[in-house]
Formats: structure tokens, sequence, C-alpha cells
């Protein structure tokens, strides 16, 4: 395969993990977040009034745009949907976050 062709796939996998992480953030975001008597998930308008979160970070964040918020903006975020602030989790997304966000700079290096 030629460069153009690896840095292709190497960004569509960026992609595909980004894609796949926000959603399993909103999965768990819905799992969670739950009426007591319909069943069925809460709205994210709801979520976010909630936990006074603004309505368009975590549209982002569960839409796999998340790369161009700071890391504070999802710490709230993650924060409320595991009902506290745990610093080991916390920091295993930051390593993560981290991960996928120098993928760009990598690969204009390269």
């Amino acid at each position: 395969m030629g460069k153009a062709n690896n840095k292709k796939v190497i960004k569509d996998a960026r992609s595909v993990l980004l894609s796949s992480l926000s959603n399993l953030l909103e999965s768990q975001r819905e799992r969670t977040f739950k009426y007591k008597v319909k069943g069925k998930a809460k709205s994210r308008k709801t979520f976010c009034n909630k936990f006074k979160l603004n309505e368009s970070t975590v549209a982002h964040i569960e839409t796999g745009r998340m790369l161009g918020l700071s890391f504070n903006q999802i710490r709230v975020y993650l924060a409320a949907l595991k009902g506290k602030d745990d610093k080991q989790f916390l920091d295993k997304f930051r390593k993560v976050y981290d991960g996928l966000k120098g993928i760009d700079d990598l690969l204009r290096d390269i």
C-alpha cells in the first residue's frame, strides 16, 4: 500500500473508534437514565437540564465530535454519566482522548 492509502486507513480507523466510543457513551446515558414508569430513556435535553450541562456539548460528545472540545468539558459529562468524579476512569479516558487527538499530528509529521 502507498503512504497516502496507509494514512487514509489510519484516519478511517480513528473515525470508527471515535464514533463507536461516542455511541457507547450515548447508550450508557440511555441505559442509566430511564423513566421509572415508562421504562424508556430520558431525552438528552432532560439529562442536560438535570446536571446543568450545555446540550450542544453533550451532542458533540455523543455524536463523535468530541475532539473539538476541551477535556474539562468532557470530564463534566463523564462525571454526570458515572454519578461521581472517578479519577481512575478519567485518567484512562484522558489517555484515549489524547491518543485520538494526536493521530492527526502524527500523520502530518510522517
